[in-house]
């Protein structure tokens, strides 16, 4: 994923991308969006999980977790972002939890 460098904190990509043009508009990629997106693990069992809340649909958004010990009931961050630009944020203010 542009602009995300998962090797920084040691993570492996251990299901799907994210490869967008952010310079064009979501609506062009409704058939990448949705609820299983990206899966990133880490060290000291972290997992990073992206996907779109409305399969398939512009309505929706991005929604961003940050998961401890496989506690999806309690993320360690839950974020959502309604554009490239702001899940590339999103994603950054996650990965800076992990230690």
């Amino acid at each position: 994923m542009k602009n995300i460098d998962f090797k920084e904190k040691n993570g492996k990509i251990t299901f799907g991308d994210l490869f967008f043009d952010e310079k064009t508009d979501l609506a062009e990629h409704l058939i990448k969006l949705r609820e299983d997106m990206l899966q990133v693990e880490f060290p000291n069992n972290y997992i990073l999980d992206i996907g779109w809340s409305n399969d398939f649909e512009i309505d929706g958004y991005f929604i961003i977790y940050l998961i401890k010990d496989f506690d999806w009931e309690s993320p360690v961050y839950l974020g959502n972002a309604n554009n490239y630009c702001e899940l590339v944020e999103e994603i950054n203010i996650a990965m800076e939890l992990i230690p």
